[in-house]
């Protein structure tokens, strides 16, 4: 993975993967980049992974001034949030492609300022597949590149736990109307839980 840096005063950066685990994400691994502006050395974060679906679910810039990073804990040791992902077989050794990470503050709210993150992946420049190739010839040719899919950003649909947390308001008075998504027959939200699946293991 080619890992850019976020702000011109990044020197290190860093993402951690997970795995899923329910509705959220569990830890698996971080990945590390040193010196990501070197002009001999590729910044890319090389790791060994059994075969299976890796999320990034935090990044991480390390500068002069600190450390700092974007992710989205639940409070339960779990992410609720997946940046982008990619899917590894037995015995390959894969590109998953160059991961550029943005993130801002925006506006002003009762609850703070909110983070915007844009994320894009992209084929590596072909100045460094070049590098690369000199640094790693064994590595360069056993490489395919398959690009990590980028998680699209749009709101989240709501999950069981906010369905009910939804409905106890609503008994309450404090929410008027539910989702859609809270509307459906259990037999229905069944149905296409199982499409759903169906369709990932496709």
């Amino acid at each position: 993975m080619r890992v850019g840096a976020a702000s011109a005063q990044c020197v290190n950066v860093a993402v951690l993967l997970g795995v899923r685990d329910g509705e959220g994400f569990r830890h698996h691994k971080g990945i590390v980049v040193a010196n990501v502006r070197s002009l001999t050395e590729p910044a890319v974060a090389e790791v060994e992974l059994d075969p299976g679906e890796y999320h990034v679910i935090a990044y991480r810039c390390q500068s002069a001034g600190g450390v700092k990073g974007v992710h989205d804990p639940d409070g339960n040791q779990l992410y609720r949030t997946s940046y982008a992902s990619f899917v590894l077989q037995s015995g390959e050794v894969v590109n998953v492609g160059y991961l550029h990470f943005a993130a801002w503050r925006e506006g002003l709210s009762v609850f703070g300022r909110p983070i915007e993150v844009e994320v894009e992946v992209t084929d590596w420049p072909a100045r460094e597949l070049e590098l690369f190739k000199a640094k790693r010839p064994q590595i360069y040719a056993q490489m395919t590149t398959r690009l990590m899919a980028v998680t699209p950003r749009g709101p989240r649909e709501p999950g069981a736990e906010d369905c009910a947390k939804l409905k106890e308001l609503q008994g309450q008075g404090k929410v008027q109307r539910l989702p859609a998504a809270c509307q459906r027959p259990a037999a229905a939200a069944r149905k296409a839980a199982v499409v759903a699946k169906s369709h990932a293991s496709l």
